[in-house]
Order: structure tokens, then sequence, then C-alpha cells
């Protein structure tokens, strides 16, 4: 066992690494939904009143069956932890009454104990560099039909289904034919006509005037495409075309900025002016936005608030832009936000475009947590409180999706043949837990983060472990990063393929290139 693999393993086993116990100064119980731990964890049992004596009993994968005494209904299991093996666990929680021994059962969760990271020395090597990864992995974007179409025909192809949501797939590319065309000048051209063709189109199929959410991009829109082929992939977007989704017209408007910087093009900026119009004259009082509108009225369809750290960035871009203090106001008063309803109760919402909004705890993803991290690591004044955050945001990051060895065996589908689930990776959201190319890759931006407020360098090598299996899931030939890592041919029969996906994880394997020397 190697040195990082040893601190792993202590660091796996500590009690003083519980992620944000509830219980614990009115603290929610953020894991009610959670069906994997890597660190010790602590539940919510019932208690019964008068009763302070309870017994956590645990069997585990081998069948051994272990266990302790606690004065509370909400104990955590650091008394046990390091003595159950990796596997699936069955837990129970049983009061007993002091004056005569009775017993009654107050709660149960069946739970899979994630394997700790291995060290690199135990994992297969890289396929290559991460820079030649990255390389191979922008040249693909550019390169792919459905790239290449936007270059042809200035329109999407009809073909690709992910094409459903213009202004999450346009915005993506364009941001990445930018950063490719400065990496290989003898495609620079033809990469930012590219972006050109694309951004020009989501500009015409912008809602206009005559709606009630004038300036604003689609988040969904058939036009021009194969009706039934998307149905087939996307059935979310069929019930959702009079809808917007308010974390997408953000992305949009970072995007134009950058492409009105790249062309000095002022449409693009016109463009960025009227999103960010819209998200001034349209904050609730709480800072925020409703997350998913109608087109027709502006008005919401549910409670659900924005919380994607992607508006964020768009305020904080667009206020360096124009200097309005307005849009100044309106960051610090989201991150506000984020900050009382997100990190404070540990309600990391997943937010995504192709699934049913969701209550509290109930689809818990990685994304807003990593960005927290993120931010912390581009905004640190030197308070240690900041560090202490960033370093629990992590743990909770890989306890709750990362897979070192072995998944929880319940991740199978129905009726399926699958028999390779890939790892180390990251997986997705709780609605979609499964080992995704871009959640690893946001996983090591964060680790990254927190490798540059600590320097311990366990989370550089965690880091590595994640690019080089990046690397090996690659397709040597083409370049293409599988979405999906779930069938031994991920890499060459793509399957649920999303290239924004792909370009994200082109983008932080630059990144971790650039932190490991490469460039």
């Amino acid at each position: 066992m190697d040195i990082y693999a040893q601190q792993a393993l202590n660091e796996y086993n500590d009690e003083a690494n519980v992620i944000r116990p509830g219980g614990v100064d009115g603290r929610n119980f953020w894991n009610m939904h959670s069906t994997q731990f890597i660190y010790v964890p602590a539940f919510s049992f019932t208690k019964i009143p008068h009763i302070h004596k309870y017994e956590y009993i645990a069997t585990d994968s081998k069948g051994k069956t272990y266990s302790f005494i606690a004065r509370e209904a909400y104990a955590n299991l650091s008394p046990i932890w390091k003595d159950i093996a990796v596997g699936t666990v069955e837990l129970k929680v049983e009061a007993i009454r002091e004056a005569d021994g009775k017993r009654y059962l107050v709660g149960a969760r069946t739970f899979y104990k994630a394997p700790p990271f291995p060290g690199r020395e135990a994992l297969p090597p890289r396929a290559c560099s991460y820079k030649e990864c990255a390389l191979k992995a922008y040249r693909y974007a550019f390169e792919s039909p459905a790239s290449q179409y936007w270059l042809k025909y200035g329109k999407p192809d009809p073909e690709y289904y992910h094409n459903v949501y213009p202004t999450k797939m346009i915005s993506s590319l364009v941001t990445a034919m930018i950063a490719y065309a400065k990496l290989d000048p003898a495609i620079a051209k033809d990469a930012m006509k590219l972006a050109v063709n694309a951004a020009d189109y989501l500009l015409s199929i912008t809602y206009g005037s005559d709606t009630a959410v004038e300036g604003l991009p689609p988040t969904y829109s058939f036009k021009g495409l194969n009706k039934a082929t998307v149905d087939a992939t996307a059935p979310m977007a069929q019930n959702r075309q009079n809808t917007i989704m308010l974390i997408y017209p953000a992305k949009a408007g970072t995007m134009y900025l950058e492409l009105e910087k790249a062309t000095g093009d002022k449409k693009y900026f016109e463009a960025a002016k009227r999103i960010a119009e819209y998200y001034r004259d349209n904050v609730l009082a709480n800072g925020s936005w409703y997350l998913l509108i109608y087109t027709d009225t502006n008005k919401p369809e549910s409670d659900n608030c924005c919380c994607t750290f992607d508006i964020l960035q768009f305020l904080s871009v667009y206020y360096k832009r124009t200097n309005d203090e307005c849009y100044k106001t309106l960051e610090k008063n989201f991150m506000k936000y984020i900050t009382d309803t997100r990190l404070k109760t540990y309600n990391w919402e997943g937010q995504f475009e192709d699934v049913a909004l969701n209550g509290n705890f109930m689809d818990l993803t990685h994304f807003v947590a990593g960005n927290f991290i993120e931010y912390i690591s581009d905004n640190f004044s030197g308070d240690e409180k900041d560090i202490d955050t960033a370093k629990e945001l992590m743990r909770f990051v890989e306890d709750q999706f990362v897979v070192w060895g072995e998944f929880a065996p319940w991740r199978r589908f129905k009726n399926s043949n699958d028999t390779v689930w890939y790892s180390p990776a990251a997986l997705e959201q709780y609605f979609w837990y499964v080992p995704i190319d871009s959640s690893t890759a946001s996983v090591i931006k964060d680790l990254l983060c927190v490798y540059k407020l600590t320097g311990d360098k366990l989370l550089l090598e965690k880091a590595c472990a994640l690019g080089d299996s990046i690397t090996r899931r690659q397709n040597p030939k083409n370049g293409v990063i599988p979405t999906h890592w779930m069938k031994e041919d991920c890499a060459e029969n793509l399957e649920n393929f999303w290239i924004n996906c792909h370009i994200y994880t082109a983008y932080v394997m630059m990144k971790l290139a650039e932190e490991t020397g490469e460039i």
C-alpha cells in the first residue's frame, strides 16, 4: 500500500471526517436518500421518549455482525466502521428500555460501503498524457459529425438528438471552438466559423418582443430536428417545449461575451445584455430566480429556485464588462441565497433539463457543491474557516459521487446486459447514479481547487487517478470520451453521447495537464 492509499484509509475511518452530521446545532440530515458512503456516516432514526440507550447492529457483505451502544438515535458509525467490510451493509437500530430491557425497533437502513481510494499504484496506468487526451478530445469536438454540420449548414444536425437542448449544446460548443482555435492555429478559421454559425442560429431562435420572455434563448427546441429520433432519447423535452429552465440563459450569456471578445462583433454583447436585463428585472426577493418558467406567461411551473453557479459566473463576467453595480448586487445576493439554502442545509439539489423537478434532498448532485469549492478557491482571503468548508464539501462530493473500485450491486438497469461499469469514476446525481465523464472531470476540478488551498498531495493523487481513468476510457483512434461508462465498448459504440460533457472533460484535462507540469 502506497503512502497515499494509507493516508486515504486513515481518513476513511476517522470519526472527524463525518460529513456535516445532522442533529448538531439544528442541522438537517441531508443523507436521507443516500445509498453509498465512503466516510463514516450518521443517520436519523426515531427517538423513543425517555429512552437513552440505542443499539446499532450492522451486518456486512461477509455476513459478519458488529454492534455498539449509543445514547441517541443519530450516532455516527465510527465505533464499528473500520471493521465493516466494503459492500452492502444492513443496519438496524433498536431502542432499549433500561428498566426491563425491552427492545423497540426504531429504524433500519441498507446502504453500500464504498471502497476508499486505493492509491494510483494499485490502478492501471494512464493511456496517454493529460495534454494529449485534452487535445484529442478538442479535435473530436471539432470533427464530430454534429459539429461539422454546424460548419457546413449553419443549423443543427437533425439526427443529433441532444440538439433538442439548443442553449446548453450551442453554448458549450461555441466556447470549445473559441478555446480550440487558440490551441490549433491550422483549424482556427474553421473553428471560429463553426462557433459563429452556431451562435447566430441560437440568436435566430431566441424569444422576441412578442413573447413574455424576450431575449432569452430556448432551453428546448424541436426546430429542424428529427422528432422521432429526439422523442426516443429525450422524452422530457416533449412536455417542456413551452418552458425555459433559467439556469441556461446564463450559459448563453457568458458564451456571447466570450464570442464578442473573440470576434469584436457587438451583436453578441447585445444578446448578453438582454439576458442580463432579464435576470435583473425578474429576480426574486430571496436573491434567486424561479427554476422553470412558462414562455407564454413568464410564470413559474413550481417553487423550485435556481442554485447554479452558472448564473453567478455570468453576473460576475457581465459586471466586469459593464461596471454596472446593479449586477454586482445581484451576484452578491444570489451568493447569499446559495449559502443560506444550500451550504447551510446541504440540499445540493440536482437541476437538469432532462430530469423532473424534485423535493429537498431527493436528487442530490455534486456540481453545485463542487462549484462552491471553486468559488472559495478563486476568492480565498485567508480565512481558515473557508478552507474547512472546502474540505468538508470535498468529502461530501467524494463520499456520495465517487467510486474507486466496485459499484453497489443494485446499480444495474432492468433487463440490461451491461457487464462492465468502469471505475474510478464519478456519478452524476441520485436520479442518474451512473459513471459519467463530465462528473469525473468535475471532481478532478474540485480536487485541484482544494489541493490549491491546502497543498495536500493526496488530493492531487486522487485527481490524477481520475484523470488516468479518463485517458483509459477515451477512444484512442478518434479522441472521443464516452459520456456513460457502463459498457465494455462504450468508447466505440457511443450511446446517449452528450458532446457538452465531452467538451467539459477536455477542458478539465487541460487544467490537469497544467497542474502536473505538462504545459
